[in-house]
């Protein structure tokens, strides 16, 4: 009873810091609006920003680059980031890198949103 009395305490509480969301396991097809586990951080991305890559078949002198707003889920309250595919971004312990986006940036430069996939990649921790 006393090992019970002991433990039921930090069961409820720990209850308390649980974030109730809808999470993917596939941090290489992240989507707007889909919290994924990447490596320990939870991120969600929200809303792309920027694309500015170079549309298909086209031969450009820059790359270009996404940046999307993510919300990173925190057992304090999420907090708002922005992810971009030319330099990682340090989130807790490590750094977070937004690796690969599809589809490939058309002629007309335009996509849904619905239509993005995002690869994230968490680097650190202990």
């Amino acid at each position: 009873m006393r090992i019970l009395a002991a433990v039921l305490p930090t069961l409820v509480l720990s209850g308390c810091i649980s974030l109730p969301i809808e999470q993917s396991r596939d941090p290489a097809n992240a989507r707007i609006g889909e919290a994924v586990y990447v490596d320990g951080p939870i991120i969600k991305p929200i809303a792309v920003i920027e694309d500015s890559r170079c549309p298909a078949h086209v031969q450009c002198v820059w790359a270009g680059r996404v940046r999307i707003k993510v919300l990173w889920m925190r057992a304090d309250g999420p907090r708002e980031l922005l992810l971009s595919s030319d330099q990682p971004m340090a989130v807790a312990d490590g750094l977070m890198t937004l690796t690969n986006i599809r589809p490939a940036r058309p002629k007309n430069g335009k996509i849904d949103a619905g239509k993005y996939r995002f690869s994230l990649n968490f680097a650190g921790g202990l």
